[in-house]
C-alpha cells in the first residue's frame, strides 16, 4: 500500500467508477449532516427539529418514537455512522491501479443496500404507524436509494471480477 498513490487517484481519478464512488461520499456527507441534526434531537442537545408548516410534518415525534430507539440507542447516531462508513468504504484502497479490490464496492454496496431497505421500513412505520412525516427522514430515505442506485454497476463489475465473467 502506497499511501501517496491512494491519495493522487483519490484527488485526481475521474473514471465513471470514481465518479461514483464520490456521487456517493458526497451523498453520505449530506446524510452525515442530516443525521447529525436527528442525534441532537434523539440525545437532547437541542429540544426540537424545526419542521415545514404543514400538519403531516413532526419530526419530533417521528424521532422520538419507540421505533426510533429500538435497538436501546437512537437510530441517528447509528445512521450517521453508516453515512462515515459509506465514505471509508467508496475510498479505500483508491482504485484499481493503487490496489483497491472487488471487495470494497461490495461491501460499499451491500452497505447502501441495507440503507436502502432500511428506509423502506422507516418510511412504511412513519406513513402508516405514526401517520407523521419526518423531513430528514424523507432526505436521509432519497440518500439512500440514490446511494443504492448508484452502487448497482460497481457491485456488478465486483462480482464479474471476483467470478471472471465478463
Amino acid at each position: 500500500m502506497n499511501s501517496n498513490k491512494i491519495k493522487k487517484a483519490l484527488l485526481d481519478d475521474d473514471s465513471p467508477e470514481a465518479k461514483k464512488r464520490k456521487k456517493i461520499i458526497c451523498l453520505s456527507a449530506i446524510g452525515l449532516v442530516d443525521f447529525s441534526s436527528i442525534s441532537l434531537y434523539q440525545t437532547g442537545v437541542i429540544k426540537s427539529l424545526p419542521d415545514p408548516p404543514f400538519p403531516i410534518f413532526d419530526s419530533n415525534k417521528v424521532n422520538a418514537s419507540d421505533s426510533a430507539y429500538q435497538f436501546g440507542v437512537p437510530d441517528g447516531p447509528v445512521s450517521s455512522a453508516v453515512y462515515a462508513a459509506n465514505m471509508v468504504l467508496a475510498s479505500a484502497g483508491g482504485n484499481e491501479s493503487t490496489g483497491r479490490g472487488p471487495l470494497w464496492d461490495l461491501a460499499l454496496g451491500a452497505s447502501v443496500t441495507g440503507n436502502a431497505i432500511g428506509a423502506v421500513y422507516y418510511l412504511y412505520d412513519m406513513t402508516f404507524k405514526q401517520k407523521k412525516i419526518c423531513v430528514y427522514c424523507l432526505t436521509g430515505a432519497a440518500i439512500n436509494f440514490a446511494s443504492a442506485i448508484i452502487a448497482i454497476p460497481l457491485m456488478k463489475k465486483s462480482l464479474r471480477k471476483l467470478y471472471k465473467c465478463g
